[in-house]
């Protein structure tokens, strides 16, 4: 009886813990990565940081009227 016990107790707490894991994630999966500095009439004066790829800011600042991406670091 007692190692029935004890082996729904290591259950119970390994449940536990993997809820810990769901409830706490670690990070986004779709972080940005990368920063458009924009230049010109449509410059803000602040990178826009929200782009997961490099292609999809360097788009971004094509439509922009120019300025440069760099890698975001962590």
């Amino acid at each position: 009886m007692l190692s029935w016990e004890l082996t729904v107790r290591l259950i119970a707490t390994m449940m536990l813990l993997s809820i810990g894991f769901v409830l706490y994630p670690q990070g986004p999966a779709n972080a940005a990565k990368f920063c458009a500095e924009l230049r010109g009439a449509t410059a803000t004066g602040h990178p826009d940081c929200s782009f997961p790829t490099l292609s999809a800011c360097r788009s971004h600042v094509r439509a922009g009227g120019g300025g440069h991406c760099y890698k975001l670091r962590q």
